[in-house]
C-alpha cells in the first residue's frame, strides 16, 4: 500500500471491495440526461442489513431509496430521476442475488381459494421501452373519444413521490378521497392540442371535454409502453399446481424465510 492510499479515508483494499454486476435498464437510458443504458450495481452485503432492519426507514418506505443510492455506483445523475421500471429492475437484481430466486406470496386459485405460491424470480422478464421519445423526452397519443392530441412524459421516482405527498394532503382535506389518478394525469400530460400551460391543462382534464374512456385508453397505452418488468408470472403451490398471478413487491419481499 502506498502512502497516498493509506491517507485516503475512502481507500478500500481490493480484497474487501464489494463485487458488482452490470444491469441493463429497461428504459435503455433514452430518457436520461446522459442516455445511460446500463448501471453497475453492487451485491447486498451484511452492512445492508442495517438498512433493511431500520424501523424508521421501513416505516417511511425510504429503505428502497437508500438501497438504490448505496448500491448503484455509476448512475451519473440524481437517483430520484430513475423511472420506476428501472428501479424495479435494480431491486429485483438485489433481491435475487441477495436472497435467492424463490419468493413466496399468497395467490388465488381459479376456485377462489387463497394459497401460498412460490415464484421463480428468474422468470420475471424485462419490458423495454420500444418507442423513442421526441426531443423533449415526450410521447404522443390521441384521446380516442375527444380526438384531442396530447404529449406526455413517463414519471420518475421523484415525480411519484411529489404526487404521493400532494395526495396525502388532499385526502386529509377531502375526508379520505384520493386524487391519485388525476394527479398522475396532470403530472404526466405536458400538452393538450398545443396547450402547454399546466394550469390550463388541469382545467381541460377536469372538464367534460375529456371523457373517462379517454383516460382509460390512455392509461392502458401507458402501461403497454412503460419500461420495467412484466410482473405477470406463475406460482407453484405446495400441491404442485401452477397458478397464474402477478408478482407483488412489498416489505416481505425483503424478508424471506431463511
Amino acid at each position: 500500500m502506498d502512502n497516498q492510499s493509506f491517507l485516503d479515508p475512502n481507500y478500500v483494499p481490493d480484497q474487501y471491495k464489494v463485487p458488482y454486476d452490470v444491469i441493463e435498464l429497461p428504459s435503455q437510458g433514452l430518457l436520461y440526461p446522459n442516455k445511460k443504458s446500463s448501471v453497475r450495481v453492487e451485491y447486498l452485503t451484511a452492512y445492508d442489513e442495517n438498512i433493511l432492519s431500520s424501523p424508521n426507514l421501513l416505516n417511511s418506505g425510504k429503505y428502497l431509496d437508500v438501497l438504490i443510492k448505496n448500491k448503484v455506483k455509476d448512475l451519473g445523475f440524481d437517483h430520484d430521476l430513475l423511472l420506476d421500471g428501472d428501479r424495479l429492475a435494480i431491486l429485483l437484481f438485489l433481491r435475487t442475488t441477495g436472497f435467492g430466486n424463490e419468493y413466496v406470496q399468497y395467490v388465488f386459485k381459479e376456485n377462489g381459494d387463497m394459497v401460498e405460491g412460490t415464484i421463480d424470480l428468474t422468470t420475471i422478464k424485462s419490458k423495454k421501452l420500444d418507442i423513442k421519445p421526441d426531443q423533449n423526452n415526450e410521447f404522443d397519443f390521441v384521446l380516442p373519444t375527444s380526438n384531442m392530441k396530447i404529449k406526455f412524459k413517463l414519471l420518475s421516482s421523484k415525480d411519484n413521490k411529489e404526487i404521493d405527498d400532494i395526495d396525502k394532503k388532499t385526502m386529509e382535506r377531502n375526508g379520505g378521497l384520493s386524487s391519485l389518478s388525476t394527479l398522475k394525469l396532470e403530472k404526466s400530460i405536458m400538452e393538450i392540442d398545443g396547450e402547454r400551460d399546466k394550469l390550463k391543462i388541469s382545467h381541460i382534464l377536469k372538464s367534460p371535454k375529456v371523457k373517462i374512456l379517454d383516460i382509460r385508453k390512455f392509461n392502458k397505452y401507458l402501461s403497454e409502453i412503460e419500461p420495467g418488468l412484466d410482473l405477470k408470472t406463475t406460482a407453484r403451490t405446495n400441491g404442485g399446481e401452477s397458478v397464474d398471478c402477478f408478482l407483488r413487491f412489498g416489505k416481505n419481499f425483503w424478508f424471506p424465510e431463511v
